[in-house]
């Protein structure tokens, strides 16, 4: 796999988990869904994941931007 498709995936998947996390979320405080506290835990997670992979996405392509 090429660098560019795996930034491309990691973009992707950074946006996916960030979506995902915060329907979750959304959900739970918006009363509509009950959830176990780790199911909470782990929406929350993938926000922080999605977050960081969104961070290490736009450093990697600002770093060999530079170069």
């Amino acid at each position: 796999m090429s660098d560019s498709t795996k930034a491309n995936y990691n973009f992707v998947l950074a946006l996916a988990f960030i979506g995902i996390g915060s329907w979750k979320t959304y959900d739970y405080f918006t009363g509509e869904e009950d959830m176990a506290t780790y199911q909470v835990f782990f929406s929350v997670l993938l926000i922080v994941l999605g977050f960081y992979q969104l961070y290490r996405w736009w450093k990697a392509k600002n770093d060999t931007s530079v170069s």
